[in-house]
């Protein structure tokens, strides 16, 4: 009897696991369904990625999940967009929906997939700065073909019908078009929300969380963040941070404070992150910089 149900349990863990040994959990039909009702049953995970693009992030889930996405080609233009995603814990079909909203897309059933594309009822605005399109050669209608037969035949005059389709794909830059005034106002928000307040030492900092926090949407405080303060979101969350960290290593009050103690009040969350970010952004260690920079004890 013992036997026959570990018989029994092999079978269903064999079933349960998928050939790379992730968890099918739910089909696309199901999947879909969760997007659309905010009802999550996914396995949660894990995610740690730090500056990927959104094909990067899909790809990731596609392991986690066993279902094949596929994007599309507008949804390709933005690999050049860089992202972190850290989530502890977290179904993966949330994340998944938590990327559809981040980057204004939709998910549909196309072939047995999942077709992520461009949100149909997105309200942003783009203009286009560059186009280049691969056209299909000239395909001829079976009318047009039939009116070239009657000329040859009888010296008659037709009309010439074609039809052309282009398959495009298009690798445009993009850009939103945001009032100037309304841009130089939420810069000025940022500049004081992170110089006053200084809400770059909370860890869990997001672009979301921000664009709540100023009530604008993420996709246009990203735009707003990389054209107008010529940044990316994580280059200023750790440029803010470093420059705390080198303010605290040249003070007196904190010259018997740890380093990596201060990297974490600054908002940093390892050793390693931390180490590898001051080192790139000063071309030191934080132990280099200390001591270059040390001040003497007060009295």
């Amino acid at each position: 009897m013992t036997l026959f149900i570990l018989c029994i349990c092999a079978l269903g863990f064999t079933h349960w696991l998928s050939p790379d040994g992730q968890n099918q959990d739910m089909s696309v039909e199901e999947l879909l369904q969760n997007l659309k009702t905010k009802h999550y049953t996914g396995k949660p995970i894990d995610l740690d990625l730090e500056e990927v693009s959104i094909e990067t992030l899909f790809s990731n889930l596609e392991k986690f999940s066993g279902i094949s996405f596929e994007l599309s080609p507008d949804v390709l233009l933005l690999s050049k967009e860089k992202r972190t995603f850290k989530f502890n814990r977290v179904p993966w079909d949330k994340i998944m929906s938590f990327a559809l909203k981040e980057f204004s897309l939709e998910s549909v059933l196309k072939d047995g997939a999942v077709y992520v594309q461009p949100r149909k009822d997105t309200t942003m605005q783009v203009i286009r700065e560059d186009q280049l399109r691969m056209h299909e050669p000239f395909r001829l209608h079976p009318l047009f073909i039939v009116l070239i037969v009657l000329m040859l035949a009888g010296g008659a005059t037709g009309i010439l019908l074609y039809k052309r389709k282009d398959i495009t794909k298009q690798k445009a830059l993009r850009k939103f078009v945001i009032d100037p005034e309304k841009a130089d106002e939420v810069m000025k928000k940022v500049r004081y929300l992170f110089e006053v307040e200084k809400i770059f030492k909370q860890e869990d900092i997001s672009l979301q969380s921000l664009s709540e926090e100023l009530s604008i949407p993420s996709y246009q405080l990203s735009w707003i963040i990389n054209k107008r303060m010529n940044t990316a979101f994580s280059r200023l969350i750790n440029s803010y941070r470093v420059e705390e960290v080198k303010k605290r290593l040249a003070s007196p009050q904190d010259v018997d404070k740890n380093i990596l103690d201060i990297a974490f009040e600054a908002g940093f969350n390892t050793k390693t992150s931390f180490n590898r970010v001051f080192k790139k952004l000063t071309r030191m260690t934080p132990s280099q910089y200390r001591q270059r920079y040390r001040p003497k004890k007060t009295a």
